[in-house]
């Protein structure tokens, strides 16, 4: 167990613990992202107060976060919010040790933010120890399976032939899985 840190990913990117200070900004994150923030963040129920579930969420990543079992960052790129990345040791898991997730709100996209910030979450918990990690996508989510895609080909991943259950605006949804086996890796190419 490592306690969660800021990770400066390069000039213009940073990733910071999420706080109560993000929540307004995931609101207007989640906002102007529409149904593609619920698929990403498959706890959010679309009938439900947003601001409560995200003082929960807030809660619960702060507890979880002290007790090592995971890790939620805030992405900001040129100190404005762009998105979300966690890594979550959860009871889905079919062989990883961590489950990564990401989310970029809509006007956000495009710019590679999600890769350096997946790549720069890797090396973080690499440095943790031998580890390794699954992400999960939607098959609906054609920017989600890209990403994916292009991060199990910088870390040496696989695509699973499991699929993970996932409950989504209460409908179950088999979700495609990939594993990046080891972490860290000893020469990344």
């Amino acid at each position: 167990m490592r306690p969660i840190a800021d990770i400066q990913c390069d000039d213009d990117l940073r990733l910071t613990p999420v706080s109560t200070i993000h929540q307004k900004q995931i609101l207007d994150g989640i906002n102007v992202s529409g149904n593609e923030a619920f698929q990403a963040m498959p706890w959010l129920e679309i009938n439900e107060p947003i601001t409560n579930q995200l003082d929960e969420y807030i809660r619960d990543v702060s507890k979880y976060g002290a007790g090592g079992l995971s890790y939620h960052w805030a992405v900001c790129l040129h100190e404005k919010f762009a998105g979300l990345i966690a890594l979550d040791y959860t009871p889905n898991l079919t062989q990883g040790h961590w489950n990564l997730g990401y989310w970029i709100q809509t006007p956000m996209q495009r710019r590679g933010i999600a890769s350096r910030s997946i790549d720069s979450v890797l090396d973080w918990i690499g440095r943790g120890g031998l580890t390794s990690v699954e992400i999960h996508v939607d098959p609906e989510n054609i920017a989600g399976i890209h990403t994916a895609e292009s991060t199990i080909r910088r870390w040496n991943g696989h695509r699973m032939n499991q699929e993970v259950v996932v409950e989504v605006s209460g409908q179950q949804i088999a979700h495609l899985c990939w594993l990046i086996p080891r972490i860290p890796l000893e020469a990344r190419g």
